[in-house]
This record gives structure tokens, C-alpha cells and sequence, in this order.
């Protein structure tokens, strides 16, 4: 069985889960099952570390939204070591620049209870993903649930209409008659989810109710099962690019998921920060140096 993860997520993240179909994840997390305990956003808020400069989290919130997903053998965890800046980065060795409460240990600390911390770089959700709401009183209720890249979020049955295509810079890809899908593995790995934003010739794929298109076929008739990992470097950043378009002029434009864990850089060269840990940035293609494309294989 699959660990399952968990993140707060913030406002924005939460609004795009459940009103525009976004289906990514990234940053910093937990593994679920280590706590449990932390059943009010009080206990959310200390244990996950939501004090952070420009946080739009505060301890006396009425409720926080949580993320909870299963790992996948192509999702890449980092250890969260490091430190609050270069010196204390230095005792530890470790990648990361953070601001406090990150405190580069490789742990969350909530009282005397203390979790391993890790930081998930950007990647498509997992099949059976769901998003929760916690309240003060201790009470929970599941907003939404993601059943795999073909159906998308799910909110009361019914399904949540994407905005946008989906990237194949990120999550699963399957091999199959010769072409490469979006794609999830489902059943404990005996069946494989394939899915299309436009209508494919194959009369197989059947439409969903988000508008795409969906074909589910048994692991043995797929090929191999991958995540790609494009790299670039801009200004001495190392960003993961995930995703790709043309603006109205017809420049292609990148962006850029940092992955170099310095946040005194990201934040030098005015990266995006959408939460602790996560920059981002949208750069023409051509800015992009020492491109680098690997497949992450699951087995």
C-alpha cells in the first residue's frame, strides 16, 4: 500500500482544486499517518509549519484545508535539510534556505512531538488524492476527491470542469500502441487509467464529464510507465520546467518550478512564491540554459 501524504494547502491551491480542476501539488509535507493528532487548525498550524513569512495562514483560522494524497514511485521527495541561512545550512549540509519555522533538521515539531519533513517537487496528483476541511471544533468534511487524470476532481458526484490542458511535463505517462498518454495506475497496479484532453481516433476512449476523454486498459497491454523530468538552468537557477505554451505573439513561454531549495536566491532573482518552499517563474523558452530531459521509471 502506497504512504499517503499531507499538506495544508493554501486558499488559492484550495479554490483551484475545486473551481478550475488544478491538479498539481508541491512543497513541503508530512506523512499523514504521523499526524493524526493534529485535529483543529490550531494543531495544523503548528505542525506543518504555516507561520512562514507572507503566510496566508494564521492559528486562529476557523478551518484549514488539507491534502491528502498517496506517494507514487515517480514523485521525488527530498529530505528537508538545510537551514534559516547560510551558516546554520552549513552545519547540517543539507540543501535547503528557509525561513523559520523551517528549521532544516529534516523535521516538523509540534510540542514534543516531532515528524521526518520532506519537500515534494511538482507533480501531478495521485489517483484517489482528496481534499479535506477541518474545523476548530475538531470535526472534519471532505470537499472533494480525485479518482485518477481521467475524471479529475469530483465535488458532491459531480465533476469539476478544467480550465486549462493538462501537462505532460508532469505526472505519469503510459506507453501504449505506439503513443505515449496521461496516465494513472489503479488497482494496486493491475489496471491503467489513460486519458486525452482532445478526442483521440481510438473509439475506446469514452468522454467524461469534465469534457475529456478516458480509456482504461489492463497493466499487460501497457508499455513502460514514466514521469519526465525536464531540467533548465536561468541565472544560476535550477528550475523543473512544468508546463509550456505559446503567447498570443507566438513566443513559447516556460515555467519554471525551482528546485534548487535557496530561498535567499529565488527571492533575490524575484521568483513567484506561492507558499514555504515553492517559487516559481514564466520565462520565454529561449531564456532557458543546459536544458535536460530524464525519465523517472516506475517499476
Amino acid at each position: 500500500m502506497n504512504t499517503v501524504l499531507q499538506k495544508v494547502v493554501t486558499p488559492q491551491a484550495s479554490a483551484a482544486y475545486l473551481t478550475s480542476g488544478w491538479d498539481r501539488v508541491s512543497g513541503f509535507a508530512v506523512q499523514a499517518g504521523d499526524v493524526a493528532f493534529a485535529t483543529t487548525p490550531a494543531q495544523l498550524f503548528e505542525i506543518h509549519g504555516l507561520g512562514y513569512p507572507g503566510s496566508p495562514f494564521s492559528a486562529s483560522d476557523p478551518y484549514l484545508d488539507v491534502l491528502r494524497f498517496p506517494s507514487t514511485p515517480t514523485q521525488q521527495l527530498v529530505n528537508a535539510i538545510g537551514g534559516i541561512d547560510q551558516a546554520t545550512r552549513s552545519m547540517t549540509d543539507g540543501p535547503f534556505v528557509d525561513r523559520a519555522p523551517f528549521t532544516g533538521t529534516g523535521f516538523a515539531t509540534a510540542g514534543e512531538r516531532i515528524v521526518p519533513l520532506w519537500w515534494l517537487t511538482h507533480t501531478r496528483l495521485a489517483p484517489d488524492s482528496v481534499l479535506v476541511r477541518i474545523f476548530t471544533d475538531g470535526s472534519s468534511q471532505e470537499l472533494a476527491r480525485y479518482p485518477d487524470v481521467g475524471h479529475g476532481w469530483v465535488v458532491d458526484g459531480l465533476a469539476v470542469a478544467r480550465r486549462s490542458p493538462r501537462s505532460r511535463f508532469v505526472g505519469t505517462l503510459a506507453s501504449f500502441n505506439q503513443a505515449y498518454y496521461l496516465a494513472d495506475v489503479l488497482d494496486g497496479g493491475t489496471r491503467i487509467a489513460l486519458a486525452m484532453d482532445e478526442q483521440p481516433a481510438d473509439p475506446l476512449f469514452a468522454q467524461t464529464a469534465p469534457g475529456k476523454w478516458r480509456r482504461e486498459i489492463a497493466r499487460a497491454e501497457a508499455g513502460d510507465i514514466v514521469e519526465l523530468n525536464v531540467e533548465a538552468s536561468w541565472n544560476g537557477l535550477r528550475l523543473r520546467i512544468v508546463d509550456e505554451w505559446s503567447d498570443d505573439t507566438g513566443v513559447v513561454l516556460s515555467r519554471g518550478s525551482y528546485v534548487g531549495h535557496n530561498a535567499d536566491l529565488a527571492e533575490g532573482l524575484r521568483l513567484i512564491k506561492l507558499e514555504a518552499g515553492v517559487y516559481e517563474i514564466t520565462l520565454p523558452k529561449a531564456a532557458l540554459e543546459d536544458v535536460k530531459t530524464i525519465q523517472l521509471t516506475s517499476p
